[in-house]
């Protein structure tokens, strides 16, 4: 049996932030619902403690942010995956609209706010929306997550607002003061894993791995189209050492066989396939 096949029969928890009404978790629920193989997801504190979850093998997998429309490849996670020491694989993705509300007390209203609190995805999403309708509002980050911030609002005066989901307003009997306030922002999680619970035929890869100014990464780029993979984007990180010299993510699609995949990148040293999974809508 394949390591993927025995993650179908295992089932698998995975790692999401906050609880069920975090931006993370219905990202979670979503990824649940696609790859049937996650059986049960597990709620942690904070964002590093799903990814230390993960690395400790206390989940079988983290849902973590990827990229998001409005900022490109989250910097935490390029860092993380291009790391040479790095232990972790992608093994499923989901993409989803944000869709921030601005909550605030019952009887609040939008122009006695003084300070908005959210976490740090929902809030580099909606800041532009909140500096321009509350600009005397002062923006907190918080280091938890958005249900700790809807708590903070419902215990305070109606002065306080937070950025969070529409279901996060329903669960806490909050009132949303606006909605969409991210200008339709979509995020893509991926689920990070210390195994390479990889199908045979992926549909996507990831590949990263040190490239400088010469035709290394060229010539793997090739050898993976004749496999059946396309290069779709790469995001690059200074090595700090030289110039033209990076460390890449880059993100294929196709068609075509693990197999085949892994004898191409058995050629290229620097290569480490740190991802393969089927897109599933």
């Amino acid at each position: 049996m394949t390591p993927a096949a025995d993650a179908m029969e295992k089932r698998l928890t995975l790692g999401a932030l906050g609880g069920p009404h975090t931006f993370n978790a219905q990202a979670a629920k979503a990824m649940h619902e696609r790859y049937p193989q996650f059986a049960e997801i597990v709620y942690l504190p904070t964002s590093e403690a799903v990814v230390q979850a993960a690395l400790q093998g206390d989940v079988d997998a983290a849902c973590s942010p990827e990229q998001n429309s409005k900022t490109g490849f989250h910097p935490g996670m390029l860092a993380r995956m291009v790391d040479a020491n790095s232990k972790l694989y992608v093994i499923a993705e989901t993409a989803r609209r944000y869709a921030c509300s601005l909550l605030g007390k019952p009887g609040a209203r939008l122009a006695q706010l003084r300070q908005v609190y959210g976490h740090n995805g929902s809030i580099a999403h909606s800041r532009s929306w909140l500096e321009r309708n509350l600009p005397t509002a002062a923006i907190q980050v918080i280091d938890t997550h958005s249900e700790m911030a809807a708590r903070t609002v419902l215990d305070g005066d109606g002065s306080f607002g937070s950025v969070g989901s529409p279901d996060l307003a329903a669960s806490y009997g909050l009132v949303e003061l606006a909605k969409e306030i991210d200008d339709g922002s979509v995020v893509n999680y991926w689920a990070l894993s210390l195994r390479q619970l990889f199908p045979e035929a992926p549909t996507r890869l990831l590949v990263t791995g040190r490239f400088g100014n010469d035709s290394q990464m060229s010539e793997l780029i090739s050898v993976l189209a004749r496999t059946g993979y396309l290069l779709r984007a790469a995001c690059p990180q200074a090595t700090g050492r030289a110039l033209y010299e990076y460390d890449y993510m880059l993100r294929f699609s196709g068609t075509g066989k693990l197999s085949a995949v892994r004898a191409a990148l058995a050629c290229f040293g620097s290569a480490r396939l740190a991802g393969a999974w089927e897109v599933r809508e």
